[in-house]
């Protein structure tokens, strides 16, 4: 007689918000730190995402994740033709 074994699915429990610390965090013999899991999903951050950090003038440190820089760019020439006038400029540049 053959035996059937039904696989048991695991079971996931939903994301609950951590007990403890959930905003603080102490500084380690080897100057780290681990951030709490609420910050972290706060923040939008995933494991292997690099995060930058700076200090503002005031010592608060910022973490931040770096920009696409192409993404940066869009934008930076607006207003620089403005007061300029391509009609006038096609006109000169081509000859009827």
């Amino acid at each position: 007689m053959k035996a059937k074994v039904k696989a048991k699915q695991a079971a996931v429990p939903p994301m609950k918000t951590r007990k403890g610390r959930t905003t603080s965090t102490r500084l380690s013999a080897k100057n780290q730190i681990t951030l709490p899991v609420d910050i972290i999903r706060k923040a939008g951050f995933k494991v292997g995402d690099t995060i930058n950090c700076r200090v503002n003038e005031d010592g608060r440190i910022e973490l931040f994740a770096p920009q696409n820089r192409i993404m940066s760019l869009f934008g930076a020439g607006n207003g620089i033709y403005d007061n300029y006038d391509f009609a006038a400029e096609r006109a000169d540049a081509w000859p009827e």
